[in-house]
C-alpha cells in the first residue's frame, strides 16, 4: 500500500507516517512538505491513500482530485471543526480526522485501499 502524507509540519507528517508505519508495516509512505512536489508524487507514485495536513487544506485536496481522484483523501483538522470538515468533504477528502492522528484514524483511511489492513 502507498500512502502519501502532506503537511508543511514535518514533525506532524512524520508523526503520521508513524502511526502508518504502525498499523501497517509494509506500507510505501511518502513525505512531501511542499505542495507541488506533493501534486508530482501524487502523479509519480499513485498513492492509494494520501494525508493533508492542516497547512495545507482544502484547496490542496481539490487540486490534487483534480491530478488524481483514484487515492482516498484524507483531511486532517488541527481539532474538530465542522466547517473545517465540510470543506474537506466538498474539496473531495473522503474522510476527516483531527490531530494527533490516531491508530483508528489511520485503520478507517487504510480500510478498502490495496487489500486494507490485516485485523
Amino acid at each position: 500500500m502507498r500512502v502519501v502524507i502532506v503537511d508543511s509540519d514535518l514533525r506532524s507528517g512524520r508523526a503520521i507516517a508513524t502511526t502508518v508505519e504502525g498499523v501497517l508495516a509494509t506500507a510505501d509512505v511518502l513525505l512531501y512538505g511542499d505542495a507541488d512536489t506533493a501534486l508530482a508524487g501524487i502523479t509519480s507514485h499513485a498513492p492509494d491513500v494520501v494525508f493533508v495536513g492542516p497547512s495545507h487544506g482544502p484547496d490542496f485536496v481539490r487540486r490534487a482530485h483534480d491530478v488524481s481522484s483514484a487515492p482516498k483523501y484524507v483531511g486532517v483538522v488541527a481539532a474538530p471543526d465542522a466547517e473545517w470538515s465540510t470543506r474537506y468533504v466538498d474539496a473531495g477528502a473522503h474522510l476527516v480526522v483531527a490531530t494527533p492522528v490516531e491508530v483508528f484514524d489511520v485503520q478507517m483511511a487504510l480500510r478498502h485501499r490495496a487489500g486494507g489492513v490485516p485485523t
